[in-house]
């Protein structure tokens, strides 16, 4: 091969190599801009008025409310409630869909969503049916997501110990 031929191949690679590298650093840009948004997210999961509202599903919503209303036209209480759980779960769905948070996060830091999701899907799809539309679906893939990996497994895979197994 001829030195023009070597310096052609040799320039072409360094042109890959580049995009390659600007790729990725695009990627990681876009990432690093959007923790803040994962952070407030993971902050209003421990607000006062995000465990008021997940107490009031787990504890009065299936009593005091007919999902026959969906999500829209229940009384102002049951409505905030709902959308305040349900809309935090769909917003960390809809971050996981697009890989800006990997589902490890989510899962180890909430654990199962059966329990809720199982007491708010009548809610959720008769909104949906309300609306003729999808409605809190990245809230349900995470609940798909949640249910193919248990938490236990993927706290032993993100290194996470107990007091009892520390030595």
């Amino acid at each position: 091969m001829s030195i023009t031929g070597v310096l052609s191949v040799a320039s072409a690679l360094a042109a890959v190599v580049a995009v390659v590298l600007s790729v990725r650093q695009v990627r990681l840009m876009s990432r690093q801009s959007l923790l803040p948004v994962v952070l407030e997210a993971f902050r209003e999961a421990r607000s006062r008025e995000w465990f008021d509202a997940r107490d009031f599903i787990y504890e009065r919503l299936a009593a005091e409310c007919s999902p026959e209303r969906g999500v829209s036209q229940q009384p102002p209480e049951a409505r905030v409630a709902l959308r305040k759980v349900g809309f935090l779960f769909d917003n960390f769905g809809l971050l996981i869909a697009h890989g800006v948070v990997p589902e490890e996060v989510v899962i180890g830091f909430f654990g199962s969503l059966d329990e809720i999701w199982h007491i708010m899907e009548p809610y959720v799809r008769k909104e949906a049916e309300l609306r003729g539309m999808g409605y809190m679906v990245f809230f349900e893939d995470l609940v798909v997501r949640s249910r193919s990996r248990s938490t236990r497994d993927v706290r032993k895979a993100l290194g996470l110990r107990t007091i009892g197994t520390v030595r």
